[in-house]
This record gives C-alpha cells, sequence and structure tokens, in this order.
C-alpha cells in the first residue's frame, strides 16, 4: 500500500512540474494602446510602437499586414498592371475602335514644339489645325485680311509669340539689285503656318504685303508656298551648300553675330542664286492682304533681232522686256530649258549698275530660250528665237 501511495505522489509531482514549465513559457498578447490607432505597428520585426507622423495620416509601411477579426474579399487594383506607366486616361477595350485610321486627314491637338519643316515638290500647303488664338494682348503689330481670308485678325506680338509650332529660325541668302550677295538671320513665325491660322481659303491667290511707310510688294501663292532654297555659300562668284527654306514672318533678324529684336519683316528663299530676293524683304511689316484675284503672269522677253533672221557674225543680240528692273530673264543659247541657275541677262538694274546688262555677241547661228520671272507675278512662258548668223 505504501508502495503504491508512493508512486502516486510521484506522478503528482510530475504532473505539478509539467504544468508550472507550461505557465512560464506562455507570452501574453502585447495591449493595444489607448486612443487613436493612426501609425500604430504591431509585432513583428518592427517591435511594436507607433511611427513618426509628420503632420499627416501615417500611411502603413510596406509588407505590413493588417489584421482584422473578419476576412475580407480582395478588391481589385484600380489599373490593370502593365509593363509601362499608363495615362491617366481612359483605356480602350477590345471593342473600342481607334480615334482615328491610319491616312485619316483628322487631328489632333499638338502636345509641344515640333520640328520645322519644309515642303518640298509642291505648291500644294500641308492641311493644318487651325489654333484657337488667344485673347490678342497689346498693341496690334499686323493685320492679315482681304477676301481669302474667312475674316479679318489682328495680331499683338504677344500673339505671334504664342503659336510655338510655327517658329522657325532660318539663314536666308540674299541677292539684291545691285547685285550684293550676304547673308541674314531671321527668327519669327513661318509666313504658310501664320496664313492658315489666320484663315487662308483655299482659292487664296496672292498676298500684299504692306509696310507702315506704305512700300508694298506682292508675291503669288506658288511664291509663299513653293520650293526655295538657301545657299550656304552665296557670292558672285558661285554659289553652293543648298537647303530648302520657307518664307517667315520675323520678329528678330540680323546678319549672323547681329541678330536683335526689330519691327517685323518678311524674308523669301530664292530659287535661284542670282534671283532678287530683298525686295520680298518688307521691313516695318503691319498689313497682309489675302486676295482670291490672280496677280497674273509677267510678259515673255523678246529679243532685238525678229527670231528667223539672219544676220552677220558679230552682231549683238538684247533682250527687251517691259518690266526689265522688276524681273530677271533667265535663258539658253543651246536649245536646252532655261531655269533659275540659267544665266541672267540683266544681273543689274538700269539705275544701279546697267553697264552689267551686257548685249549677246552672236558669232554662230543660234537656239535661244528665255522666261522672265520676278516677285509679284507668276513666271512667263519659255520663248525660243531662232537665230542665224551668215
Amino acid at each position: 500500500m505504501q508502495k503504491a501511495r508512493g508512486y502516486i505522489v510521484i506522478l503528482t509531482a510530475v504532473m505539478l512540474l509539467l504544468t508550472c514549465t507550461s505557465c512560464w513559457s506562455a507570452t501574453p498578447e502585447p495591449e493595444t494602446p489607448e486612443g487613436p490607432t493612426e501609425g500604430y505597428v504591431s509585432g513583428g520585426e518592427a517591435g511594436g510602437g507607433y511611427v513618426d507622423m509628420p503632420g499627416t495620416a501615417a500611411t502603413q509601411p510596406p509588407n505590413t499586414e493588417i489584421q482584422t477579426d473578419e476576412p475580407t474579399e480582395p478588391t481589385a487594383p484600380e489599373t490593370e498592371p502593365t509593363d509601362t506607366e499608363q495615362p491617366d486616361t481612359e483605356q480602350p477595350t477590345e471593342t473600342t475602335e481607334p480615334a482615328t485610321e491610319p491616312g485619316s486627314t483628322e487631328t489632333t491637338e499638338p502636345t509641344g514644339p515640333t520640328e520645322p519643316t519644309t515642303e518640298t515638290g509642291t505648291t500644294t500647303p500641308p492641311e493644318e489645325p487651325v489654333t484657337t488664338l488667344p485673347p490678342d494682348d497689346g498693341p496690334v503689330v499686323l493685320t492679315i485680311r482681304g477676301d481669302g481670308v474667312n475674316s479679318e485678325t489682328t495680331w499683338s506680338l504677344a500673339r505671334l509669340l504664342s503659336l510655338g509650332e510655327g517658329y522657325r529660325e532660318n539663314t536666308y541668302s540674299t541677292t539684291n539689285n545691285w547685285p550684293v550677295f550676304g547673308h541674314m538671320v531671321a527668327r519669327g513665325l513661318s509666313l504658310q503656318y501664320l496664313l492658315r491660322q489666320a484663315g487662308m481659303r483655299n482659292n487664296a491667290a496672292s498676298f500684299k504685303l504692306i509696310a507702315t511707310d506704305g512700300y508694298s510688294v506682292t508675291v503669288t501663292y506658288e511664291q509663299i508656298f513653293g520650293t526655295r532654297f538657301t545657299f550656304a555659300s552665296h557670292s558672285a562668284s558661285g554659289s553652293g551648300g543648298v537647303s530648302t527654306v520657307e518664307p517667315v514672318i520675323a520678329w528678330e533678324w540680323g546678319e549672323a553675330g547681329k541678330v536683335r529684336a526689330e519691327k517685323l519683316r518678311s524674308f523669301f528663299g530664292h530659287r535661284g542664286p542670282m534671283e532678287v530676293n530683298t525686295s520680298s524683304f518688307v521691313q516695318d511689316l503691319c498689313i497682309i492682304e489675302v486676295s482670291t484675284t490672280s496677280a497674273g503672269v509677267w510678259a515673255a522677253p523678246d529679243v532685238s533681232i525678229p527670231d528667223g533672221d539672219i544676220v552677220p557674225s558679230g552682231t549683238e543680240l538684247h533682250f527687251l522686256h517691259p518690266q526689265m528692273d522688276s524681273t530677271r530673264i533667265y535663258y539658253t543659247l543651246d536649245g536646252s530649258e532655261p531655269n533659275f541657275s540659267s544665266p541672267v541677262y540683266n544681273r543689274s538694274t538700269s539705275y544701279f549698275q546697267p553697264h552689267l546688262i551686257v548685249p549677246i555677241l552672236l558669232t554662230e547661228s543660234l537656239t535661244i530660250k528665255a522666261f522672265a520671272a520676278g516677285y509679284g507675278r507668276g513666271d512667263s512662258p519659255v520663248v525660243t528665237f531662232n537665230i542665224s548668223v551668215s
């Protein structure tokens, strides 16, 4: 009996020992402090407690799970994850049609300035979106009017400067009536772009540029929207380094290194190195009159010897034209078609250097072709003269 009681005592002691060990190893759950709980982190490596809250409600730190008594259904992300950040715009679904079909003429609002471009091989201007013009703050520096625009518009310098998409900075090779050859830098708006923004009509045909002192030059549609050039090297002995350039209305201009803010001035490129383009550089420009009436074409040149005549060797041939000082006469002597790289008969005017207008000395029979060109009208047709030399 005593032996059995001893076993019972030992068993009881072992059970008490196990019970006490379990109690000592138990760790109570940390108490959540009373009061506001924003920013509180419980347990884990953070060690529990509040995190700093710099003036605004703190957000849960990364990889910290918020435990709740009741499970909640997961919520879908606001936007589907992609490889690149999505713009803050509505995303099309599979059944959504694209905003514009490839090749469509519909345009969207540009997001910023674009690189300047120059048309080549065409006299048809591109369709450009008409900008919603900002208020015309400040004094008016330019008026665009006439039956070739939808309505008269006035332009302050601030409004011109706001059309950043049309901004150009070009270097123009120059030739005047003397002739003197040079270069000028012009910063301003593409004239093509400006006319489109001003509501130019499709049947616009001629453009009169008027200065504050009354000086004016008329240019044709082709002379604005046709292909024009500038020459990197440009002198009486020759020109080279050709590139295309478009007309601008400039508010800063001058020789290289001397460009400064000035009143508005128009600038045009060449069609050939001997073409006089400085007459189209209208200084203190204030009005552009756009007309649907064509300016017409220049009369064709004539020669001092009747076509088909036989003349002795050594005879001098002169070109004749009723507006000789307003045009240049381009010609060939071998029957080929003349162009703006062909020789020019009247390299100067009768009131500047008439001695530069040199007659052609005939020593053999020739087939002469020539045309007249100049600002204000279209080029004359090419005419042919057959001259026989005895």
